[in-house]
């Protein structure tokens, strides 16, 4: 059988899935919050048969249309078109046993349970008729049972039915109740009996207490009770041990009946509600469409873990019911539609309530009394309202000459009140005297029984309203105006405070004097201002506050400051807000009650003195637009319960990820845009007030405050194994640290996988390796290059020095034997003339030899167009002096391949013997010097048209003739040595041609051939 995953449902919800919570009607009556739940705040439909509450905390409903799970704001629905495994679409009843199995009963006859993840069926109907499952649970011993509707009850664990407790009779009223323990029992047409040991066992009750049952329900110690003759006990160990009384509503209309935690009684009706019926006489409350119910027809009754109770009603939706503090309270008439103004309690327990526009109503003992135009009171739009430490009770309205004090049934106006007196908004007794603080549109009176005194005018005139007044411990008197700021007034001394001192705004709605010294000042539109030692500090929504309008601020003894506002009552220790207001603290904590705790409104009047009010019982009293509503300090109780909390899916990109035991298996791809957390806190006292704290593992390095929403959205997250945690508090405060969590994996890219990051790195090593490989041969060639550079040098300057020995050494020594015998001889001038004859031959040889050297050796000329200029030139000088005509064929232009000094020297000293071998040999009259280039190489061509000889038969007669010495070797070696050769071809009488060919392979220079095609001779 398929999966049935627990925590990803969404990808089968998605098109039922729809959110509710907030939106549900809210009902306050007197100690409850009831609220309602139907189609437009997401159920599939308004008729819900049952419920259940699986240990994750989830509740589950039965409907007509599917299974619904609730967490508190959204219902996700499953039926058999979107789970395949649920038999029937028709849920009529649920049960979770003992094990976290959820079993569920279908209208066909069903039972199908969930349990693990998976969803299975486990019994099918035996019968086409009458099989409707009336009732799940499981017994005392852990065995399940499910009730039919034709009176038979089967065991879902063994082969095992037990037949109808009314034999052949055909069931029609039926009922099916199981305590706490697991004490099972039923009843059929009025008969009981209670499941024991796989055996119905009739119940048997004394003679004379009715032999029609009408309703059961099993009790936590063990019994039951028994709801017949029109009463209610509870039966136990064959005895009454319990009596709570007669019905509250008509006989025969019991539908449902479930002893509570606390030990209250709930019964349900099929046409009178719902009725709680308390231990101790309590008078029982009585829940109908008069306050709150949609309809007055109870399907059945649940309560969840932390105490609310559940009640499917009629056809009309799910309701919740929770204890709560807080009431309204309205006279018969409903204020006659009117909004409630003012509010005062009297000494004596009476409450008096100013409307707005039905006049002013007395409240005591149960017993209403209005007061009007008869009673003295000419206007019915009551602003303010009184009461002072003697008894007397003081109004004013919003017309002139007041206010009026109640004398014998009457309101009249004191002598001490003049007639031109604007309404008076705020009425203040002044502790221990019989005088009134009246506040006005003119400003504040002081009022006794014979004269008024102003204490001070209104800073902004007329219309400058007084809306609070207080007293502090040391009889100062402050006053607040509706636009004017506020005044400190002692005496006759008035000192005004306003924006521009410290107050959050101009406009002052409400005024507490601490026992402290300090004075907390609520305003209209800038939150809380406190004044203590002189000193003005601000409080705002920032610091916790739950609006920036303070209508009214008590006390209520218990260590707790209550603020009406336009967003509900807000309830702050005072410990917590002074400590923020003296910086200790950044926020103060506290509790916002709204429409979840079933209150009509969140909107409360401010601007007058008497819009709230403490009376002597401890009860707190708002005045508002949908009426009175008292709050009851003493009956609050927190909430003792951590919500559990879920992670219902993970979606990403759109599409949900299946998650498994806390941890999703497969890792998500690198490429994903953005991941999508939901989770929830199932708490359902107050679900809108869950607040949620989430955390990254591995991203987040503090906890994101959620607030109440419920998602949490990451995008891009990079490679690695994460864990998202989420936690939650309810709604008051109390936090479940452990929460849930998530485990995932995000897939790296393949640039981000280990085996490639390894693979980069032995890469990155080679190429290091390869690279220092590299470097270090480099080097070792640099220096093998710089050594034959040294080496070279050191030849060149050998050679040079060998030169100069050589050539010039010799020539000079020469010249001196020379000018030894040119001295004797200068007494003859013949012999001296032809001795400095030759003296001057060897000067310019010598001449020559250095001027051939400097060549060689300035590096300006190792270039192939300098050196060819330089033969070119030294041919023409030798063949010129040697009377042979000289021929030069050179290209046009002459390319500046590099030359070393070495290839240089030893081409021109291979070309100087050459020419200088056809002038003492040849016997030539003309020399032809030609350049030939090639791409790579150069050729040099020496041709004479003298004699010529065969290489192959040199004539020995011609002495030092190249072909017969060793000028042909000299060349070749010479070439050889630069890296070239040397070619000679020649025949008897035809000349000699001597080839000089030099190999340039690598030095870069243009490979055009363009310039070496056009020659041109030079003679």
């Amino acid at each position: 059988m398929p999966s049935f995953p627990r925590t990803s449902l969404a990808w089968m919800l998605a098109a039922l899935t729809l959110t509710s919570g907030q939106a549900a009607s809210t009902f306050l009556t007197e100690g409850y919050s009831v609220r309602v739940w139907q189609t437009e705040d997401g159920l599939p439909e308004n008729l819900v048969t049952s419920a259940a509450q699986t240990r994750d905390g989830y509740l589950w409903f039965g409907t007509f249309s599917g299974l619904v799970r609730f967490d508190g704001e959204r219902f996700r629905v499953f039926n058999p078109t979107n789970t395949p495994e649920l038999p029937d679409r028709r849920v009529v009843r649920l049960f979770e046993d003992k094990q976290g199995t959820l079993w569920i009963g279908h209208e066909a006859g069903h039972v199908s349970r969930y349990h693990q993840s998976r969803l299975e069926r486990v019994m099918s109907p035996r019968s086409p008729e009458n099989e409707r499952i009336i009732g799940l649970g499981s017994d005392e011993r852990g065995f399940m049972w499910a009730m039919r509707e034709n009176g038979a009850v089967d065991s879902l664990d063994r082969e095992l039915r037990l037949p109808s407790l009314i034999a052949d009779e055909r069931p029609g009223v039926m009922g099916w109740s199981r305590g706490p323990i697991g004490n099972i029992w039923l009843r059929e047409n009025g008969r009981a009996a209670s499941l024991t040991n796989d055996r119905l066992v009739p119940l048997e009750l004394p003679p004379g207490d009715g032999t029609l049952v009408g309703g059961l329900a099993g009790s936590a110690d063990g019994g039951v009770w028994v709801l017949t003759n029109e009463r209610i006990r509870k039966w136990k160990d064959r005895r009454w041990t319990e009596d709570r009384g007669a019905y509250a509503w008509p006989p025969a209309t019991i539908t449902s009946v479930l002893e509570l935690r606390d030990g209250t009684l709930a019964v349900g009706t099929v046409g009178s509600g719902l009725f709680l019926v308390f231990p101790g006489g309590l008078p029982a409350v009585q829940f109908s469409q008069i306050n709150g119910l949609p309809q007055n027809w109870i399907r059945f009754l649940f309560e969840d873990r932390e105490g609310t109770l559940w009640v499917g009603s009629g056809h009309s939706g799910l309701v919740s019911i929770r204890s709560s503090p807080f009431a309204t309270l309205a006279p018969p008439d409903r204020w006659n539609g009117s909004s409630v103004l003012s509010v005062a309690g009297g000494r004596d327990g009476s409450l008096w309530v100013g409307t707005d526009g039905a006049g002013l109503y007395r409240h005591r003992t149960g017993q209403w009394s209005r007061f009007g135009n008869e009673e003295g009171l000419d206007n019915s739009y009551i602003c303010s309202v009184a009461t002072s430490p003697g008894g007397e009770v003081w109004a004013g309205h919003y017309w002139w000459g007041g206010p009026y004090r109640l004398e014998n049934g009457r309101f009249v106006r004191p002598a001490s009140v003049g007639a031109e007196w604007t309404p008076a908004f705020a009425l203040v007794p002044v502790p221990g005297t019989d005088d009134l603080l009246v506040g006005n549109r003119d400003g504040l009176l002081r009022l006794s029984r014979e004269q008024a005194t102003w204490l001070v005018r209104s800073p902004g005139g007329s219309g400058d309203d007084v809306c609070a007044v207080a007293q502090d411990r040391n009889g100062v008197i402050w006053c607040g105006f509706a636009q004017g700021g506020l005044a400190r007034i002692v005496g006759e001394d008035v000192t005004f405070y306003r924006r521009s001192d410290g107050l959050g705004s101009n406009s002052v709605q409400s005024l507490f004097a601490d026992d402290d010294g300090s004075l907390l000042i609520g305003t209209a539109d800038g939150g809380l201002t406190r004044l203590k030692n002189n000193k003005f500090t601000q409080l705002g929504p920032e610091h916790g506050l739950a609006d920036t309008t303070i209508c009214h601020i008590l006390d209520d003894g218990l260590g707790f400051l209550w603020f009406s506002t336009h967003h509900g009552i807000q309830r702050v220790a005072r410990t917590e807000l002074n400590r923020c207001a003296d910086g200790a603290i950044p926020t103060f904590q506290s509790q916002v009650y709204d429409r979840s705790d079933g209150l009509p409104i969140v909107e409360f009047l401010g601007g007058r003195q008497s819009s709230a009010c403490k009376t002597e019982d401890g009860r707190l009293w708002f005045a508002s637009s949908a009426g009175l509503i008292s709050v009851d300090p003493a009956r609050i109780r927190p909430n003792p319960d951590p919500p559990p909390v879920v992670l219902e899916s993970l979606v990403m990109d759109g599409r949900t990820v299946p998650v498994r035991d806390s941890r999703v298996s497969a890792a998500l791809p690198p490429d994903h845009e953005r991941l999508e957390f939901r989770f929830s806190g199932l708490s359902y006292a107050a679900p809108n007030k869950v607040l949620f704290k989430y955390q990254l593992e591995g991203i987040d390095k503090n906890w994101i405050d959620a607030g109440p929403r419920r998602t949490a959205f990451y995008s891009r997250l990079p490679a690695g194994n994460y864990r998202f945690r989420v936690i939650a508090c309810n709604n008051d405060g109390l936090w479940n640290t452990a929460g849930t969590s998530l485990a995932f994996t995000i897939a790296p890219f393949f640039w981000e996988t280990w085996w490639f990051i390894g693979s980069c790195i032995l890469a990155a090593v080679l190429a290091v390796a390869f690279l220092v490989r590299g470097i270090t041969r480099r080097r070792m060639q640099r220096r093998i290059e710089l050594m034959e550079r040294q080496h070279e040098l050191e030849r060149e300057r050998a050679r040079i020095a060998q030169d100069i020995h050589d050539d010039v050494g010799a020539s000079l020594s020469r010249i001196a034997m020379l000018s030894q015998p040119a001295l004797r001889d200068l007494a003859e001038p013949e012999r001296a003339a032809a001795m400095l004859s030759r003296i001057y031959t060897t000067a310019r040889e010598v001449t020559r030899s250095l001027d051939e050297i400097v060549w060689a050796v300035d590096p300006r000329h190792d270039t192939l167009d300098s050196l060819v200029d330089y033969m070119g030139r030294f041919a023409q000088d030798f063949l010129t002096a040697a009377n042979l005509r000289c021929r030069l064929d050179l290209p046009v232009v002459v390319p500046a391949w590099p030359l070393t000094a070495e290839i240089r020297h030893n081409l021109f000293l291979a070309f100087k013997e050459a020419l200088n071998n056809v002038a003492k040999h040849a016997a030539a009259s003309q020399v032809r010097i030609q350049l030939r280039m090639q791409p790579e190489s150069f050729e040099l061509v020496v041709q004479d048209n003298g004699r010529g000889f065969d290489p192959a038969r040199p004539d020995p007669t011609v002495t030092g003739r190249l072909a017969g010495g060793n000028g042909l070797l000299n060349l070749r070696k010479r070439l050889q040595r630069i890296g070239g050769r040397c070619e000679i071809s020649s025949a008897r009488g035809e000349g000699t041609t001597v080839a000089l060919i030099v190999s340039l392979a690598g030095p870069a220079r243009p490979h055009s051939a363009a310039p070496f095609a056009r020659p041109s001779s030079v003679i």
